[in-house]
């Protein structure tokens, strides 16, 4: 996946809003925005495995909005959603780079 540039798609800043309880909004706002296959491929990446607090083992994934990451932790996890979010980015760009434009069909 490219920014239109010939870039891979990066992550260009993160936001971390507190909520209430023991949770945080965190965001990344992208370099792009992703077409969807591209978004889907994101979404669908098996996380490696999580460790940590129930809420977080067993929590969702992070959703794409536009040209944000959006997501909801446990406040102790953090880091564990930065790394993932990372992964997950890594492996959309590589997984949908593969895919054959339209152009390249017959």
């Amino acid at each position: 996946m490219t920014d239109g540039q010939g870039d891979p798609i990066r992550i260009i800043g993160r936001k971390t809003v507190e909520e209430p309880g023991d949770r945080v909004e965190l965001e990344w706002e992208l370099s792009a925005r992703p077409p969807l296959q591209w978004a889907e491929i994101f979404q669908m990446v098996s996380p490696a495995d999580r460790h940590g607090s129930v809420e977080w083992v067993r929590g969702g994934g992070p959703d794409v909005i536009g040209e944000v990451v959006r997501w909801f932790v446990p406040a102790s996890e953090v880091e564990h959603a930065d790394l993932e979010v990372r992964e997950r980015l890594t492996v959309a760009n590589q997984r949908f780079s593969q895919v054959p434009s339209e152009e390249d069909l017959p």
